[in-house]
């Protein structure tokens, strides 16, 4: 048996959301249709177009007058098989959008099923560039990967270890941790001293600006002998 489902929305736009959001979640577009008045239709049509649809009994007289006073939509979905669970998939997308509420007591009605007729065996299962793509939901300004169907990006934390859970191979042969934040050290001597002080009070190393000159000032012999620079930088 086939649950043939349906919900009234204000637009078509957000009929046209709620059909993407059921596309998202693996539904056939082929079980899926939204229902508009045409130019000029009455309610009458429009009541018997939705009888042929298998739309509830209950809910096809009041779907037929909105449609008729115009803008409205209705989103009919045929849950089968595919995928598992797809009535309560579809109960469950259908109620994160605002539907319009109608008189009826039932919106859904079960019908026996039909035999498919299929253009080709690439219906369920098409190419990823033969999707066919949602004009109305690229205009909306989400990733071009939701108008083509499959997800192109991944949300995933950077991983620092091609283990899963973060591990290190060394791990399974050794105990203790080969890897520690450590700040570098100045001196091998614990507190960072230098062999120097054990034997000499000064410090043989200076961090002042290194010079060309052992005279005061940083003058060369030769120039002061000369009265000329005996070096040129360039």
């Amino acid at each position: 048996m086939t649950l043939v489902i349906t919900r009234l929305f204000k637009d078509e736009t957000t009929a046209r959301k709620a059909f993407g959001a059921l596309s998202d979640k693996k539904l056939p577009p082929r079980d899926m249709r939204i229902v508009t008045a045409k130019r000029g239709e009455t309610a009458d049509h429009l009541e018997e177009r939705l009888r042929d649809m298998d739309v509830a009994a209950d809910a096809v007289q009041d779907y037929a007058s909105n449609l008729a006073a115009g803008g409205k939509a209705v989103l009919l979905v045929n849950a089968t098989s595919k995928p598992l669970c797809a009535a309560r998939i579809t109960r469950e997308t259908l109620a994160g959008f605002p539907n319009i509420a109608v008189g009826a007591v039932e919106e859904e009605n079960y019908v026996p099923d039909r035999p498919i007729r299929s253009p080709s065996i690439l219906d369920t299962h098409p190419h990823m560039l033969m999707s066919p793509l949602d004009r109305v939901r690229i205009r909306e300004g989400a990733p071009i990967s939701r108008g083509l169907g499959p997800k192109l990006l991944l949300k995933q934390r950077p991983r620092r270890s091609a283990i899963r859970g973060g591990r290190f191979m060394s791990q399974r042969i050794w105990p203790m941790s080969l890897l520690k934040d450590k700040k570098p050290a100045n001196s091998a001597i614990k507190g960072g001293k230098h062999m120097s002080k054990s034997f000499w009070p000064m410090n043989l190393i200076s961090r002042r600006e290194r010079s060309l000159s052992v005279i005061p000032g940083g003058a060369l012999p030769m120039t002061r002998g000369l009265g000329m620079k005996a070096i040129i930088r360039r």
